[in-house]
């Protein structure tokens, strides 16, 4: 292959991803190519542009004030090459191309899964590839389009759409409360078995209550303590207790009164629900499309 032949983009994309990843070999990877090829591109790219980008003699890779602007103007050519393939496709009126995305594991399979298979039969012509875990989520390095995420939102370097509220209930199988002597006030729970969600093999828990308002935190240990919510989900059905559940998960027992809530006076704090996603994504017909769908298929259900 003769030297100036090789593409501009595809260098820009080399240069990138070299910084992001850190090292040559996992640029390399990511691009399928050799690492030795990656190096012998990148002093290509350099001689082209008559200026050192990396400095290569420490353990860790770094820009050189030249490679600072180059990387910048490379990121900023790739999003707009990317615009530029959007724009086209928006104008064939199908949504095509491929999403990305992350969840949390339980909500990603019970909630988000349903909604992706309609969207999937909606637009056939789209490639849906979703990965279903807590791990905090690099949208940049893992070149992801969006993350969906339960949290109070911090100073997160990424735009944010609320999607849909992460509403938890206090509750417990209606064959355990009939056995039990009712429960007034959320010191009563102290009386009770329960079930709490171990962190580090601990059964201590603290549970924020709302009445009115005000936030009422209560102390809890479990009899019972399980890391997972499907675990305590089973045990709260067996009737071995109360415990703090998404309402997602329960929402069809409680209908068929097989669940009740606990305390209702007294609601469990919940947070929302959001979808994060980059300034360039926010560009994105697809992704615009795709989120405002999964909010549709949310609220309405």
């Amino acid at each position: 292959m003769s030297h100036h032949k090789l593409d501009t983009l595809y260098l820009m994309r080399l240069l990138v991803a070299i910084v992001r990843c850190g090292s040559f070999a996992a640029a390399a990877a990511l691009l399928g190519i050799t690492p030795s090829k990656a190096s012998k591109d990148l002093r290509h790219l350099e001689q082209s542009l008559g200026s050192t980008l990396l400095s290569r003699t420490t353990r860790r890779i770094q820009l050189t004030d030249a490679g600072e602007l180059a990387y910048r103007q490379a990121d900023q050519m790739i999003a707009l090459h990317e615009q530029l393939l959007d724009g086209l496709q928006r104008r064939r009126s199908a949504l095509c191309g491929e999403l990305r995305i992350t969840a949390p594991d339980l909500w990603g399979e019970v909630v988000l899964t349903p909604v992706l298979l309609r969207f999937r039969a909606d637009h056939p012509e789209v490639r849906l590839i979703a990965d279903f875990s807590n791990r905090s989520a690099d949208l940049l390095r893992d070149n992801l389009h969006v993350a969906f995420r339960s949290t109070e939102l911090g100073s997160q370097p990424y735009l944010a759409r609320p999607i849909a509220v992460d509403d938890l209930v206090l509750c417990a199988s209606t064959s355990y409360l009939e056995a039990q002597p009712p429960l007034a006030t959320p010191q009563d729970l102290h009386q009770h078995s329960l079930i709490t969600r171990s962190q580090e093999y601990s059964r201590h828990e603290r549970w924020i209550l709302l009445n009115q308002g005000r936030e009422i935190p209560v102390e809890v240990a479990g009899e019972l303590a399980f890391s997972s919510k499907r675990a305590i989900h089973e045990a709260m059905r067996q009737g071995l207790g109360i415990t703090l559940l998404p309402r997602y998960l329960v929402a069809a027992e409680l209908a068929e009164g097989r669940v009740r809530e606990v305390l209702p006076a007294y609601r469990p704090k919940g947070a929302h629900f959001y979808a994060l996603y980059t300034q360039r994504r926010a560009e994105s017909a697809l992704v615009g499309h795709f989120l405002d769908y999964v909010i549709e298929a949310l609220t309405t259900s």
